[in-house]
Parts: C-alpha cells; sequence; structure tokens
C-alpha cells in the first residue's frame, strides 16, 4: 500500500503501545466488481469515501483514516511505534510504501518514489504491549 508518508508518521508519533493499521477489513467495508474492498460511504468519511481509506488505531489516541493506494485484499496489522517511526522518518519523499504480504511476516518499507532505500519492519501481535510488559514483574 502507498500512504502519505509524514501523514502515517504523525498518526503514528505518541501513541502509548501497539498501534494497528487497517485498510478494507473493517465492517461497512463493500467489495467491488474486482475483489477489492471499497470502504462504506456514509457516516463521517467525508472526502475519504472516495478511494480505500487506512485506519491507525490503537496506543491511546482517536483513530485516524487516510487515504491509501492499496492492492490485494483488506488487512489488519499491528506495529510497535517505537519501530515504525524510525522507517517512516528514514524515508524520503511524500508518500511510503508498505510491501505487506502477511500480519506476521516482515514488512519492506520505502519511499513511494525512490525505492532504493529499504527498512524492514516486523510487526506485533495486536495487544502485545499492554500485558506483556507486566506478566513476570514482581515489584507490584
Amino acid at each position: 500500500m502507498i500512504v502519505d508518508r509524514v501523514g502515517l508518521r504523525d498518526a503514528v508519533t505518541g501513541r502509548a503501545g501497539p498501534v494497528s493499521l487497517s485498510v478494507g477489513a473493517g465492517p461497512g467495508d463493500a467489495v467491488d466488481a474486482a475483489g477489492s474492498t471499497v470502504p462504506d460511504a456514509s457516516g463521517d468519511a467525508g472526502d475519504l469515501a472516495a478511494g480505500p481509506v487506512l485506519e491507525v488505531t490503537g496506543g491511546g489516541r482517536e483513530p485516524v483514516r487516510m487515504r491509501v493506494v492499496r492492492t490485494g485484499p483488506g488487512l489488519r496489522i499491528a506495529f510497535d511505534p517505537a519501530v515504525l517511526v524510525p522507517a517512516l522518518e528514514a524515508g524520503v519523499g511524500p508518500d511510503v510504501l508498505l510491501e505487506i504480504a502477511a500480519p506476521d511476516r516482515p514488512v519492506l518499507v520505502r519511499s513511494a518514489d525512490q525505492g532504493s532505500f529499504t527498512t524492514l519492519v516486523m510487526p506485533v501481535r495486536e495487544g502485545a504491549g499492554t500485558d506483556a510488559s507486566d506478566a513476570g514483574r514482581t515489584d507490584g
């Protein structure tokens, strides 16, 4: 998927735990003739209804929705902001390309304009950071 690099960075920055990225994987999405999902245009989608929408959720902040160009089926994937944000900041140009094979496989992050610089980012399980850090603690 291709999305605004700075917009995605800003949507992920400052979140306190794992952040989920969803595109075409939510309720209300319809499937078009090519088999791709299209967000429901009803509600507060506004100008985002013209095409696929990426929704960034989790980490103690309100959801952020932005336009995205994508191929393939809908997906939901989670990242640790401490890992994803530096990869987004290292890119160049206005857009970033995220090549996602599966929610549990490394994601290739690179500039959509110039793909010579690439970064691999490993996703996390949703909710992985909420309980795991306290699991072995004995200090109360």
